[in-house]
């Protein structure tokens, strides 16, 4: 059986003036600059890093009464004071002056605004006041807030009185929750996101239950999950373009994150089949309807003739009605994309007796390649040719859009006493290379944002895993960073603004 193949697929062929792709050329090294309107930065997320959980009148979330449960994440370790960024803006702050990146991508807190979740009953003026400091902070630095709205910590309040995602009510309470942080933020904050990687909010927290609120509403609430996102983010883009836009002239999209899928054997038009399914049902889900204004295709098929085999009435998969569609097409200035790692993908058809499952759904299993080099965290494989591939393909799905790489990186499970992160240091070259090359196929990419800044909670698996560019010591009360080896490779990649030179080393 063949691993390294091409995909054939007429949905992911490029046109006759795109940067043509060989064999040869994915093991090769494409040296060149990035445009140079073209912006670095680094990331993290509200949650994993800012700790005072319970401090200053912030609320409780979703993830915070998960985490308090035993047998929840690794070693029951939970995200209360993590990195303690809540205390340390200035302290972080240098760090980014340091890499001297141009933006910096972070989430705000929803229950540490709005403690219930719902405005009209409390609006907390220091969580306003923090992040007030911290977007000022890093103006006066010169550095570009980029600031999703939703990174997964829900208020714990909606959750229990609602039902969080699967309740409708949420797109209300969303859409209010966004017009404060327009009308509190918005003066200075230019590039919002929505929602960070939707799929795991509505698969890993309602279909398999490893993320909060730990739910298992197999292959059915999964997708009522996804259904009220989507809206809710369409709502609060329709907010921001009649009320808030001429006033503060920002953007804002979505931030969506998959792996590529390839067919194991291109030779079989099942596996060629199966690997679009994967991408669709992984990233089509929520952007087709964004771009192009309902659920993909294969996924109304599949699903609604295994729900129909399960003697459903109607499609697990709920329906968009005309108006929906029309209000959720178009609703993006930009389209965050996500990306880590790729799989190969084969066909496997799923009995419908099995009962309803997304994963069986989909009909395909996925594998990786044993030449691939062994992954420090299980899952997270370096094949960085599958970040074009998977960049192609949103061009040529959603009409070239304009992307903002909203978070690529690797973790690292072992401490190197020398801090020396080689392993990432392959990833992000090989990485932002491949990017590099996407540009020059034509994809619209604006900036790219390293993932992530520190060390940080990384949600069920607890402090594990390590993504950060510096080193945070969790066992020590005062949370000291330092910089691993990647700090200095990733500035040079700046400065540089890419690989202008090939005969120097990076």
């Amino acid at each position: 059986m063949m691993f390294l193949v091409l995909l054939l697929v007429p949905l992911y062929s490029q046109g006759e003036n795109d940067f043509q792709w060989t064999q040869t050329e994915r093991g090769s090294f494409y040296y060149g600059t990035f445009p140079p309107t073209f912006t670095w930065g680094v990331g993290s997320s509200a949650y994993q890093t800012e700790g005072a959980w319970d401090k200053d009148g912030k609320g409780q979330s979703i993830w915070d009464a998960f985490t308090h449960k035993k047998g929840k994440t690794f070693m029951n370790q939970t995200a209360d004071s993590s990195c303690d960024g809540y205390y340390k803006v200035k302290e972080d702050m240098d760090l980014l002056k340091e890499l001297k990146v141009s933006h910096y991508r972070l989430s705000i807190s929803w229950p540490r605004l709005i403690p219930t979740g719902i405005k009209a009953e409390s609006v907390n003026e220091m969580g306003i006041k923090y992040y007030n400091n911290l977007i000022n902070v890093l103006l006066e630095n010169n550095i570009t807030p980029v600031v999703t709205l939703y990174h997964w910590d829900l208020p714990q309040t909606l959750q229990e009185k609602f039902g969080g995602w699967q309740n409708i009510t949420m797109i209300t309470y969303f859409n209010d929750y966004a017009n404060l942080c327009f009308e509190k933020f918005g003066d200075r904050v230019k590039y919002w996101i929505t929602f960070s990687n939707p799929w795991s909010v509505a698969v890993e927290g309602y279909e398999t239950g490893e993320h909060a609120p730990g739910l298992k509403l197999r292959g059915t609430g999964v997708y009522k999950a996804a259904h009220n996102l989507i809206k809710a983010h369409a709502r609060v883009w329709h907010s921001y373009n009649k009320h808030w836009r001429s006033r503060q002239n920002g953007m804002i999209g979505i931030s969506l994150t998959t792996d590529w899928g390839e067919p194991v054997d291109i030779s079989s038009q099942k596996d060629i089949e199966a690997a679009e399914r994967f991408v669709q049902f992984n990233f089509g889900w929520f952007a087709n309807p964004i771009y192009n204004g309902d659920y993909p295709q294969i996924m109304k098929e599949y699903i609604g003739q295994k729900s129909a085999h399960q003697n459903l009435g109607m499609s697990r998969l709920p329906i968009f009605t005309s108006q929906e569609k029309a209000f959720i097409k178009g609703t993006s200035d930009f389209l965050g994309v996500g990306h880590f790692t790729t799989r190969y993908i084969t066909n496997r058809n799923f009995p419908s007796t099995q009962g309803p499952s997304y994963f069986t759904d989909k009909d395909l299993m996925e594998l990786v390649d044993p030449k691939w080099p062994e992954p420090e965290s299980k899952w997270l494989y370096s094949v960085p040719w599958g970040f074009r591939r998977l960049l192609n393909f949103v061009k040529t799905q959603y009409g070239s859009p304009l992307v903002l790489v909203t978070e690529n990186g690797v973790s690292e499970k072992m401490h190197c006493a020398q801090l020396c992160d080689e392993w990432r240091i392959h990833y992000l070259k090989g990485y932002i290379n491949e990017m590099l090359k996407a540009i020059k196929d034509g994809v619209r990419i604006q900036g790219y944002t390293a993932w992530s800044l520190l060390d940080k909670f990384e949600w069920d698996e607890g402090f594990s895993e390590r993504f950060g560019l510096y080193y945070v010591e969790f066992k020590n009360k005062n949370k000291p960073r330092y910089p691993k080896a990647s700090v200095q490779f990733y500035k040079k990649i700046i400065r540089a603004n890419g690989f202008p030179n090939f005969r120097e080393t990076l």
